[in-house]
């Protein structure tokens, strides 16, 4: 499935093979009518179950209405560094090997499709970074590696961005560099795993940042340090992962970027694809 928040009126929908889409209030009886309720709710498997028996015609909305951020309150977003070979030499930095380096960023950081990333005046050179974001499905504390994508809901495209030029001065600024206002745009759609898998293995997955048009780079998941579940097991050793939280898995290049470029997060070979103007 493709869950995606309509900017409108803020209502969860489907999106559906045939290109319509339905809101999930009128498909699923007492289904919540934000996608954040509906994962805390544990409604994805019964959803899928009301849509192959059929879905209303009074369910349908516009397919072209614009959407939103798929959600706007996670409990939080963790985003991991240098989790790509070639992105840390991009930095002078080596990728860590024994276990992976990861931050926190608020939710005042998101942004959704088509909406600015705002660069600050006076901060220096800014990138964005396109990553593969995992989006947790139920809470998810202290698990193996083998069990851990059990607990994801489904991933998101996001484009992640960095105060690039405070980062070189000290690597301890990451928390800062991480955390201006829109420096976190994901969506347009939550793709669960069933779907991600009809498309080939995660390992395979290609994720790439365009800049204005042109890839800037790109790598497949199996480039990563970390696989997403060796992510996602190390960092519950520590903390609990809730429904809606983002695990951003680092990015296979970071471009920089400056007011009136365009840029994108493209998943895999027509997966997924978010793109954000910059102001």
């Amino acid at each position: 499935m493709r869950l995606r928040t309509l900017q409108s009126d803020g209502a969860a929908c489907v999106a559906l093979p045939d290109g319509s889409l339905a809101r999930i209030d009128r498909i699923l009886d007492s289904a919540p009518s934000d996608l954040l309720s509906l994962l805390a709710v544990g409604a994805l498997d019964p959803l899928a179950d009301a849509i192959a028996a059929g879905v209303d015609s009074a369910a349908f909305v516009d397919p072209q209405s614009p959407v939103a951020a798929p959600w706007t309150r996670p409990r939080k977003i963790l985003g991991i560094g240098l989790n790509y070979g070639a992105h840390a030499g991009d930095l002078g930095e080596q990728a860590p090997r024994t276990s992976p380096a990861s931050f926190i960023k608020g939710d005042h950081t998101i942004v959704g499709p088509g909406e600015p990333i705002v660069v600050p005046q006076g901060i220096g050179r800014v990138t964005a970074e396109a990553e593969l974001g995992l989006v947790i499905g139920r809470t998810c504390h202290r698990v193996g590696v083998h069990d851990a994508m059990s607990y994801v809901a489904g991933v998101v495209p996001v484009l992640d961005q960095t105060a690039e030029e405070i980062l070189m001065e000290n690597p301890r600024y990451l928390t800062r560099v991480k955390n201006y206002p829109t420096f976190f745009s994901f969506g347009p759609d939550l793709i669960t795993l069933d779907e991600v898998a009809a498309h080939g293995p995660l390992a395979d997955l290609r994720v790439a940042t365009v800049h204005n048009g042109a890839a800037h780079r790109a790598d497949t998941v199996a480039g990563m340090t970390f696989s997403p579940a060796e992510l996602l097991s190390f960092h519950s050793q520590v903390m609990p992962f809730y429904p809606g939280d983002i695990l951003s898995t680092g990015t296979p290049g970071a471009v920089p970027i400056v007011a009136g470029d365009v840029v994108s997060c493209e998943l895999g070979d027509g997966l997924a694809s978010l793109t954000n103007p910059v102001a």
